[in-house]
Parts: structure tokens; sequence; C-alpha cells
């Protein structure tokens, strides 16, 4: 009887660097369909997605994870959606384990528990991520805001984005015009904001707030997150919201971003030299803009009718641009 060769497991353990493994890998590697079985049975090995073994037990890593999707899905497919973003550093995303994958259009490959691959005629080009193949970043962005079924999470995914520099407006909706329309209409409406200056959900509400005002009894226009300066120059705040014909400041006091004592500082500093420079403040937190918008709609029109009531300050408000 022929001598069994033997197993080189070192090899075995290159091959699955993250864990799973394909069953035609092992196969190429020498571990026959017994070994296989025997080593599952025992536990010592576990079943993985559609047609591979996973050498180990207990939950899988998030790497695990996405290397056994890339190995379902093929040469050349990418990571898109949530996952992708996790990995380019954004956090407002939503919760559960589906993964998408990006596969070239003529291949045939079906989904497998939590992998979704999406088969597509514009296969994005792959940037490296943590070791792994993902779609650049607006493409993961706007897979993964298509995907989710109400607008302040989207709003949010697409505001940090942008917030934290990591793409902009332009570029987002330079590729949801080329990207599938399916799923388009939430990514659409936060861009729209993100263009006029939004920057978070709350501010969105705000926004909603003052157009309704608008359209209901001609109030002014309010602008969104501009750099208020003195005429010589000097930059003084950033109002979330603002109305330059009578220098009102509207801020969205969101609890979120003002838990520290420095961030309480920095609020106090600010009120204090909107004051000194005779700036009518009026302030909301996002739970008012819900909840009691006619309230809020009171507050803006005293606001406006007090400031209108002074002297304009000379205060010019610009672009915003990072300090």
């Amino acid at each position: 009887m022929p001598k069994r060769a033997k197993i080189d497991w070192r090899a075995v353990r290159e091959a699955a660097p993250h864990g799973a493994i394909r069953r035609a890998e092992l196969a190429e590697l020498g571990v026959g369909s017994g070994t296989v079985a025997a080593r599952t049975k025992s536990g010592m090995w576990e079943p993985g997605l559609r047609g591979q073994v996973r050498l180990q037990s207990g939950a899988p890593t998030e790497e695990e994870r996405l290397d056994s999707a890339l190995r379902l899905a093929g040469e050349g497919a990418v990571i898109s959606g949530a996952a992708a973003c996790r990995r380019y550093g954004l956090t407002k995303l939503p919760e559960g384990p589906t993964l998408l994958v990006l596969v070239p259009h003529e291949r045939r490959r079906s989904d497998d528990g939590d992998v979704v691959l999406e088969r597509t005629h514009r296969p994005p080009p792959a940037v490296v991520r943590g070791g792994f193949p993902c779609a650049p970043l607006e493409r993961a962005v706007l897979d993964t805001a298509r995907r989710m079924r109400r607008l302040d999470p989207v709003r949010a995914l697409i505001a940090e984005a942008v917030q934290r520099g990591f793409t902009t407006e332009p570029r987002l909706s330079a590729e949801l015009a080329v990207g599938s329309q399916r799923g388009s209409r939430f990514p659409r409406i936060a861009l729209v904001e993100i263009r006029d200056g939004v920057r978070s959900a709350p501010e969105a509400w705000a926004r909603e707030i003052a157009l309704e005002m608008a359209a209901e009894e001609s109030f002014p226009r309010v602008e969104w997150n501009r750099a208020i300066h003195l005429e010589t120059g000097e930059r003084l705040f950033d109002p979330d919201g603002w109305i330059d014909e009578v220098a009102v400041a509207w801020e969205i006091e969101s609890v979120e971003y003002h838990l520290s004592p420095e961030d309480q500082e920095r609020s106090y500093r600010r009120r204090a030299l909107m004051n000194r420079h005779d700036v009518v403040l009026v302030e909301h937190r996002p739970s008012r803009l819900r909840t009691a918008k006619d309230e809020v709609k009171a507050d803006l029109r005293a606001a406006y009718e007090r400031a209108g009531r002074r002297p304009r300050p000379p205060l010019v408000a610009r672009e915003a641009e990072a300090r």
C-alpha cells in the first residue's frame, strides 16, 4: 500500500491566516475529505460559509468574517457597505452582521448567511484598509446609505463623513449620480442639506423648520455653519444657524457634544462673545425641534423682531473654512 503523503500543516495555517479556508484549497494542500470530516465532527474545526471550513471554534473575528466573505466572492471582489466604512474610521453606522461584497457583474455567485454579494457593472478600484480590499469611501458610504430605512441615520452617516474630512459633498454627489438609484432618496436629501451647510441631523431638523417659516410667513433665510467675522477680518464664532439681515445666531445645543467641562466652557465663551458684539442668540435642544416646533418658531420670530429693533452690528458672514 502506498505511503500517505504527510500534510504540511504549516502551509495550511499560512493559507488560512484568519482561520477560514475553502475546502478546495485544503484538498490542494493534501488535506483529504476524511480528515476534514473527522476534525469537524470532533469540534476542532467548524463548517464555514459555503464551501469553506473554519480551522478553529468560537465566534469569528471581524477579520475572519471579511476574509471568509472575500473567499466566497472570488477574485476581484471588494468589501463595501458598513464594514468598509468601519475600516475607514466612520462610526455612525447601522448595527447588524450583514457584510456587503461587490463582485463583477458577470460572476454568478449567490449570498450566503450574512454575506450579501452584489453584482455590479461598475467594479470599483480596491482601496486596501487594514489588509482588506475595500471600495472607495464614497462608494462605501452610499452603498451603506442606500440600504438604510430611516432618514436621520443617513444624515448622521453622511454628515460624519464630510464633517471629519473623509470626503466632500461634491465627491459624494458625483458618486451618487453615476451609481445605482435604488434607495437613493435619503442620500439625495442628506446631500442637499450638506450642500446648504447643514452638518448634523438636528441641524437638518432646524433647517426644515426654517424652510417652513420662509414658506408660511416670508421669514428671512437662515444660513448654516457660516463663519462670522469683524469687518477687520477677525474670525469670532461659527453659529449653527445665522440670520444675516439682523445678525441673529441660532445654536442647536446637543448634549452629545457638550458633556465635558471643556465643551461647556467653550459654549460659555461663545455666548459671552456673541453678547459682547450685540448678536441676538436663540438656543434649542434637538428634542425641542421635534416635539415643540410651534414654540421654536415663536422663539425665532421673537429673536428676529428683537434684533430688528437695534442697529445691526458690523459683522460679516463668510463661508466657513477649516481653521
